[in-house]
């Protein structure tokens, strides 16, 4: 049963949206992302001046290389780490099958745009995660697969010039390359926005941090898990 409880200094009540766990994970994630963009993006524009001193500041070439290996396994782990909670335990299981696309995230996706086109006045009523949300966590699960796979073929480099024509290992490069770009303009950019820079949340939304949403927030920014709390969960009062 998830619980509410009254929050003594404020009389505000809030829900907790994420464990500790999650969080955790949030932030490795975003933390191996930033470092591997940033050690990647070295590499990829070392011929100009800024890569260049991306990689003076990162301890120079070869050190670079092993900080972008480090933090690749970081971020291999922890998607694993958080698969296998998925798989094995019963409250990531269903908060997983709350990420599953469904054809209302699409009729979402176009209310929202009428709505900000000026051509309806009616909201979209979001459940726990919204369209873009369940986009974001998708995106971030099938831009691990491939960047975790193309570069571990870089990262044998040798093994698999044996056993691969060199087209693919050049595919392989490009592909990496930019779909850590992707990657950057998606979560640092888009999710950032949505996360820190929205004014229904500037100058930053703290659930991030300590898991809290507070309820008032919840019954404004998704309506229906609200509404589905109000059904079922007991509401405490802290003292």
């Amino acid at each position: 049963m998830t619980r509410i409880t009254i929050m003594n200094n404020r009389k505000e009540s809030f829900v907790i949206r994420f464990n500790l766990t999650f969080r955790l994970q949030h932030v490795l994630l975003f933390t191996s992302m930033i470092i591997l963009s940033l050690t990647g993006f070295a590499l990829m524009y070392h011929d100009t001046s800024w890569g260049e001193m991306l990689i003076n500041l990162e301890g120079g070439f070869k050190m670079r290389g092993r900080i972008h290996r480090v933090f690749a396994v970081v971020l291999i782990l922890t998607v694993t780490w958080h698969f296998f909670q998925v798989l094995f335990t019963e409250k990531f299981h269903r908060e997983f099958l709350k990420f599953k696309p469904r054809l209302k995230d699409f009729k979402d996706l176009m209310m929202t745009m009428k709505y900000y086109l000026k051509l309806s006045n009616e909201k979209a009523r979001f459940e726990k995660f919204n369209f873009i949300q369940k986009f974001q966590y998708w995106g971030v699960i099938t831009g691990t697969f491939f960047m975790g796979a193309t570069g571990i073929i870089l990262w044998f480099k040798d093994f698999s010039m044996a056993v691969m024509p060199k087209w693919v290992m050049d595919v392989t490069l490009v592909v990496h390359g930019y779909e850590g770009t992707l990657a950057f303009l998606v979560l640092f950019l888009w999710h950032q926005y949505n996360a820190h820079l929205n004014p229904d949340v500037f100058p930053m939304d703290m659930t991030w941090i300590n898991g809290r949403m507070l309820l008032k927030d919840l019954k404004e920014r998704h309506p229906l898990e609200y509404e589905e709390l109000m059904k079922e969960t007991k509401i405490d009062s802290a003292q």
